[in-house]
């Protein structure tokens, strides 16, 4: 049962979106998911509570640090595949580096300079947390909302600012996109946003299969560097 959190200082990373995008690409595979959503304004707590939730994808919320470790053995009596965590980058979020363990950290920026400064701080938190554990926590950063055409300047210094701190970038960004904005007011998945005529839904939907396959090479990838 694989455990991925995102973590992000900073709001409006698009971590929520990223870890709903991640549920709803692996529900289309066959996998049951469940989701832990400790952000106080419950935004995946929202979205279950919208018509077309897939039933193999199930929200449990921890509005509080106390709260994790009680949202976590609800989900896993529910024998999930997968276990998604949206937390904090913060000592409130780390609750989850205690609580399980976790096979990746993907943590979410946009293309500013501020954002990157908080992707290299939650880098070092999960480098941390993996020292006092005695492993490597798998980690990377998740560009999102990327213009779908032009590439801005300021996201090539992002680029060059991580890599000169040594962290990794997912294989994938998350494009900028009004279909997975309209996930959370029109709920369900990506498909069901066509009855409401979403435009652009089929570029949509291929930038989050993409995403979700990055996801699945990388733990790929770390399993078999793993293996004897």
């Amino acid at each position: 049962m694989p455990n991925i959190a995102f973590v992000s200082p900073k709001g409006g990373a698009g971590k929520t979106t990223a870890a709903l995008l991640l549920a709803l690409g692996l529900n289309a595979r066959g996998g049951r998911v469940a989701m832990i959503d400790s952000d106080p304004n419950k935004p995946l707590v929202h979205w279950a509570n919208l018509p077309g939730r897939p039933p193999r994808v199930t929200v449990h919320p921890a509005p509080t640090a106390e709260d994790i470790r009680d949202a976590l053995r609800e989900a896993q009596r529910l024998d999930p595949d997968w276990i998604i965590l949206d937390t904090e980058g913060s000592v409130r979020g780390a609750m989850a580096f205690t609580a399980l363990r976790l096979d990746l950290v993907l943590t979410p920026l946009a293309a500013s300079q501020l954002e990157a400064l908080q992707a290299i701080k939650a880098a070092e938190m999960v480098r941390q947390f993996g020292k006092r554990a005695g492993r490597t926590t798998l980690h990377r950063c998740l560009l999102t909302r990327v213009p779908a055409a032009v590439r801005p300047k300021a996201l090539r210094l992002v680029v060059d600012e991580l890599r000169a701190s040594e962290i990794q970038l997912l294989d994938t960004p998350l494009i900028e996109k009004e279909a997975f904005r309209q996930l959370f007011m029109v709920g369900g998945g990506l498909e069901g946003l066509a009855e409401v005529g979403q435009s652009g839904l089929a570029a949509a939907q291929a930038n989050a299969a993409a995403y979700v396959a990055a996801v699945l090479a990388l733990l790929d990838q770390a399993k078999t560097s793993e293996a004897p």
